[in-house]
């Protein structure tokens, strides 16, 4: 966000819009989303999926000043639906599992007595392996001074790359990851990071045993009901094949099942995976029990919005507190609509 974009929200807020634009979007429904807590660099390497424990306290401290109602997801929708929802509610959502959740999260909305939402993708819930394809970038971020011979990583690869360019980098990660997919457990692919840490010279233990990439267990996700963070569907291998029914119908039973495992349900509330989906998948999401399910769309929900497409505000180690005011008061959301509907 540029300085003068900054000043601009600075001045709106000053002059009362953000309070003007609560008002006027007091009716509908504000999800947020987040992902993981960083528990080293991790802010600095993908700020859109890790956020800084300081900054997450921050958001929810200004959540509560400035008396936004929190509601669990399920009653703010069913609110939402009949008229009953109290004035700019808002809905904390959370992606994916990571180990961070638990640790730093699940404390800090405990502190503030706010409900939250976790989707959880259970394949590496279950495998408590890191998560492959999130610690090979790091490895390449953080040796980007350097370069690297994938054939000294694997076999089967090739390629010498310059971590220092940020495309070659992501084309090294790419080729990683296809190995990766290839491969035939989570093991093998375990194996194959401590090979890439190594070749770049990167303290491979120091990450895993700091669980910097890794989601929390199965026994940790049990405890966070009591907390009042509910379990929910991410699907199981965190992908959606809208255009395969079978293979959809598996990984949202599968993620069932392991869910099963930490929580009572009921397991109904879905978060599209990487914000991928397809309408066309939206009869069998119908059929097999999906009350709701949650994009990447950024925006506030009316009682019109699909159910099986609601927005959220996908937050951001980025973006400055008076960005975040300016998207939770409907400020942003009430401007990208005049823009919308500005003649071209």
């Amino acid at each position: 966000m540029t300085g003068l974009a900054t000043l601009a929200l600075h001045a709106a807020r000053a002059c009362g819009l953000f309070a003007l634009a609560r008002r006027l979007t007091a009716s509908r429904l504000r999800i947020l989303c987040y992902h993981g807590i960083a528990l080293g660099d991790e802010a600095e390497f993908q700020p859109m999926l890790f956020m800084r424990a300081e900054t997450f306290a921050d958001r929810l401290d200004r959540l509560a000043a400035g008396g936004y109602p929190v509601l669990p997801l399920g009653a703010a929708i069913e609110r939402l639906r009949s008229g009953r929802l109290p004035p700019a509610a808002v809905a904390v959502t959370i992606d994916d599992g990571w180990y961070g959740t638990a640790l730093r999260m699940a404390p800090a909305l405990a502190g503030h007595g706010f409900p939250a939402t976790l989707y959880v993708a259970t394949y590496y819930l279950e495998k408590q392996t890191q998560v492959f394809n999130v610690a090979a970038a790091y490895a390449l971020w953080k040796a980007r001074s350097s370069r690297v011979d994938l054939a000294a990583v694997d076999d089967r690869l090739e390629g010498d790359f310059a971590l220092v360019d940020a495309g070659q980098r992501a084309e090294a990660a790419r080729r990683l990851r296809e190995l990766a997919d290839a491969l035939p457990c989570a093991e093998t692919r375990q194996a194959l990071l401590a090979r890439l840490y190594a070749v770049l010279g990167l303290d491979f233990e120091s990450v895993r045993n700091r669980r910097m990439f890794s989601f929390m267990t199965s026994e940790e996700a049990a405890e966070l009901p009591s907390k009042g963070i509910e379990l929910q569907i991410h699907t199981h291998r965190h992908r959606f094949p809208a255009d395969d029914a079978a293979a959809l119908a598996a990984e949202i039973e599968d993620n069932r099942r392991a869910l099963s495992r930490c929580a009572a349900g009921p397991f109904e509330h879905l978060c599209y995976p990487s914000g991928e989906y397809s309408r066309r998948a939206f009869p069998q999401l119908e059929a097999l029990g999906i009350a709701s399910a949650t994009t990447t769309n950024p925006g506030l929900n009316t009682p019109s919005t699909p159910r099986l497409e609601l927005r959220r505000f996908l937050d951001s180690e980025t973006w400055p507190a008076i960005r975040f005011e300016a998207e939770i008061s409907g400020f942003l959301d009430l401007l990208r609509g005049l823009r919308s509907r500005a003649p071209g």
